[in-house]
């Protein structure tokens, strides 16, 4: 059996598209999995992935017991970013000025590359490339690049004056290279087909980030007769939009606000909180989805201002929201709107005014539970059961 080596940055659970992927292709390969071990709300969730599969390899570098490994990655990270005001085209430099895991990766990699053939590498954030690459390299093996994000277009905290530039760097030179790209919307394609080229023989293909269509239960009815508004994230704080939902309660008092993720409290200290809005702890997923299942409206609120790549992505919660059937109240931004527009039935509306607006003019009928059953039903078509159909063609 070929046997897969998939790299990333990330925890299992802080990376989703990452776990999917491997579940899709582990009958049919043999997986191993290079990640990080992180002691923060990952921790047991991860261990819950590991455990429901138990055919995956999976290597976990825990920084804090890898501590000689961890401290000189952190200081070629340093030392990196140095350099980086002079050398600012050659790939080991953006490599680990941009991200302190990719020497640390690239340790391990090496080791591995010793106790196993691997027949394809698959680098699933860009902190992975130089690891990826450098494997493909020495042992001739199939590079395959997954483009989540687009990692130029996303917010700088360090080294803001080359870190652009490093990244771009990073993702010139390891598209040349890759055999295959794989990317989680049109958006996010179209922006790196503007600036990377690639091989003549490279296969692409745009592979969405949804759900598996059988992790939503089929819309319930709603007896209190109040629509019923949602908004999910890891965290409820600033730049995400949430003001205009705090402006909208105030004068809606008939329309429920429910907001579900991390609560940061210096923000929310700043708004005034009418009653019908609910603030719910961060849910797990299958929690979370039956949950929606109770709901009318799905808020997309993306703040199109914060980076380019919020304006053409495609988020885990605009899918969540259309595959369990609700009405999507979206900000116009390119992924919502091409998504949205791509689709041969109404799933939502680009809002051109204000939510508070746009909630008052929306139509009942579109919230009834037979047109809530009929979007849920037709989001199958998009489901992660098709999704990974298009991933498996890319692996024969």
């Amino acid at each position: 059996m070929k046997s897969l080596l998939f790299i990333s940055t990330s925890s299992l659970a802080a990376n989703p598209r990452l776990v999917k992927e491997f579940e899709a292709l582990k009958t049919d390969f043999t997986c191993h999995v290079l990640c990080f071990k992180h002691q923060d709300w990952t921790l047991s969730l991860s261990e819950v992935i590991k455990a429901r599969n138990p055919e995956v390899c999976f290597i976990e570098i825990e920084r804090k017991t890898s501590v000689i490994q961890t401290v000189i990655s952190k200081l070629a990270h340093k030392f990196a970013i140095l350099c980086n005001k002079y050398i600012q085209e050659n790939f080991k430099i953006c490599a680990f000025a941009n991200n302190d895991k990719a020497l640390q990766l690239w340790f391990a990699t090496k080791a591995l590359q010793k106790q196993s053939n691997y027949t394809k590498v698959i680098a699933h954030n860009l902190g992975a490339f130089y690891a990826a690459v450098k494997i493909s390299a020495k042992k001739d093996i199939g590079l395959q690049l997954d483009i989540e994000d687009y990692y130029p277009g996303e917010a700088l905290y360090f080294n803001k004056k080359l870190e652009v530039r490093n990244r771009m760097q990073l993702m010139s030179q390891s598209f040349l290279k890759a055999d295959t790209i794989t990317y989680a919307s049109v958006g996010i394609e179209l922006e790196c087909k503007k600036h990377f080229k690639v091989g003549l023989n490279t296969a692409q293909r745009t592979i969405i980030n949804a759900f598996n269509a059988e992790d939503f239960v089929e819309p319930k009815e709603n007896p209190s007769g109040k629509i019923k508004c949602v908004w999910f994230s890891q965290h409820i704080g600033p730049n995400r939009g949430l003001e205009q939902v705090f402006d909208a309660a105030k004068t809606l008092g008939h329309i429920e606000f429910h907001m579900i993720g991390n609560p940061n409290q210096d923000f929310l200290n700043t708004v005034d909180l009418s009653t019908n809005v609910t603030l719910h702890d961060i849910m797990k997923q299958d929690v979370l989805h039956e949950f929606l299942s109770r709901m009318d409206v799905g808020l997309a609120l993306e703040n199109v201002s914060a980076d380019l790549n919020r304006d053409i992505c495609l988020t885990n919660k605009f899918l969540a929201y259309a595959q369990a059937g609700l009405y999507i109240l979206a900000t116009p931004t390119f992924g919502q709107n091409q998504f949205i527009e791509s689709l041969t039935y109404e799933t939502g509306l680009i809002m051109k005014k204000a939510l508070a607006k746009s909630l008052q003019q929306l139509e009942k009928n579109k919230l009834s539970t037979s047109a809530k059953r009929n979007r849920w039903q037709n989001a199958k078509v998009f489901s992660w059961e098709n999704e990974q159909v298009k991933l498996k063609e890319l692996m024969s």
